[in-house]
């Protein structure tokens, strides 16, 4: 089964925070969140995690401009989440490949007023295509990256990216983990 490529060419979670991660979290883990947001200025590039297919759901209040691709894990279907979004370079039903840029971050949804270390990537890996609200039809990114990328950020180039240059930390196949 090939390794994921990650969301973005920095992927940390915003502000280190444990409460931007995935599961029971917020409000003294009364309050879920479905999801890891990681830091990201408006109009940072987004990367397709695995060849698949995109799917354009319409406008949502609470997520704003949204792709999600559709790709296979092993012997299931599983749909990557790339929410309030700028841009997005893909339309409905395109095949895109493990790394292609896919769109730009923004401030939509209930990031719109967002500014400085809390603008983020709202990132979801999904069994179902929809699910309702709550935590039901998504698992823990970290599941299939490992660990979540907080107090620390994971480089990975993407095509043409340009190298990262000096950056210190573990050399990983496709992606360096820095302190």
């Amino acid at each position: 089964m090939p390794t994921l490529a990650w969301p973005l060419q920095r992927n940390t979670i915003r502000r280190q925070l444990p409460n931007n991660t995935f599961g029971a979290v917020r409000n003294g883990g009364t309050r879920n969140h479905a999801g890891w947001d990681l830091y990201a200025l408006p109009l940072t590039t987004c990367y397709a995690v695995a060849d698949g297919v995109i799917t354009t759901p319409p406008f949502s209040r609470t997520y704003g401009n949204m792709l999600l691709l559709a790709f296979q894990h092993g012997d299931r279907t599983l749909y990557a989440a790339y929410c309030h979004l700028s841009f997005a370079f893909v339309r409905n039903g395109d095949r895109v490949a493990r790394s292609q840029p896919i769109g730009t971050t923004g401030n939509t949804g209930n990031a719109g007023t967002m500014q400085g270390e809390d603008q983020h990537l709202h990132f979801e890996i999904r069994t179902l295509k929809y699910p309702a609200s709550g935590l039901g039809g998504r698992i823990d990114p970290a599941q299939l990256y490992g660990r979540a990328p907080i107090n620390t950020t994971i480089v990975q180039g993407h095509g043409a990216e340009p190298p990262v240059t000096g950056v210190t930390g573990l050399r990983v196949p496709g992606y360096n983990v820095l302190p």
